[in-house]
């Protein structure tokens, strides 16, 4: 028995044409917030475990930094490579580089290079409008396992920003004064009195 199964839906448009009368998707606002420094930390492995005793299999590592914002501009100031140990191991820049809307910017770590290891990490600083977008920030690791490949991704987070130093140098370092305690009062004295209980002097008193 041959069974039929037909479509109801349109037909997908040729590459490189538009419908007719597509509608435009809503306007993004341009961001007009001032530069700010950012950063964002992305794990990597560039080797696996596989058994206990054996060798690790290596792994090729492909970082994808993408500008998300449709309409802001964003500049990387550095990319660096670090190792399981926290010891950079690579520069990717040699002078900031400009990410335009929806533009991605790739680097990668070969197979073969197995200084990373299974806690590599990349540190991707950059710089942009306060409020545009967070960038979008992947390593995506493929291996070949026996006969066939395994590949998985790791997605970045973007790390909050520590104050400068220098904003405190200006600051008063002097402790806050302890608010000015009442005078000491005088101890009792053990010695007698020389005013009556009515007041007047021992000396005024009748015999």
């Amino acid at each position: 028995m041959f069974v039929a199964l037909l479509g109801c839906g349109e037909a997908a448009p040729e590459a490189g044409t538009e419908p007719a009368e597509a509608p435009e998707p809503p306007a993004q606002a341009a961001p007009t917030g001032d530069t700010r420094l950012r950063t964002v930390y992305v794990p990597a492995y560039s080797s696996l475990p596989h058994r206990e005793g054996s060798s690790p299999h290596l792994a090729a590592v492909l970082l994808s930094v993408r500008n998300v914002d449709s309409r802001a501009t964003v500049t990387l100031t550095h990319v660096e490579y670090f190792d399981t140990s926290g010891h950079r191991v690579r520069r990717y820049l040699s002078a900031p580089r400009e990410l335009q809307p929806l533009e991605t910017a790739e680097f990668t770590v070969p197979a073969l290079d197995d200084a990373g290891g299974s806690g590599a990490n990349f540190l991707v600083y950059w710089e942009g409008p306060a409020d545009a977008h967070s960038l979008l920030a992947e390593a995506v690791m493929t291996s070949q396992f026996g006969a066939g490949y395994v590949g998985f991704t790791s997605r970045g987070v973007e790390l909050e920003h520590r104050p400068d130093p220098s904003l405190f140098e200006n600051a008063d370092s002097d402790p806050p004064s302890d608010p000015p305690s009442d005078p000491p009062s005088d101890p009792p004295s053990d010695e007698p009195s020389d005013v009556n209980d009515d007041g007047r002097s021992a000396a005024d008193s009748p015999p």
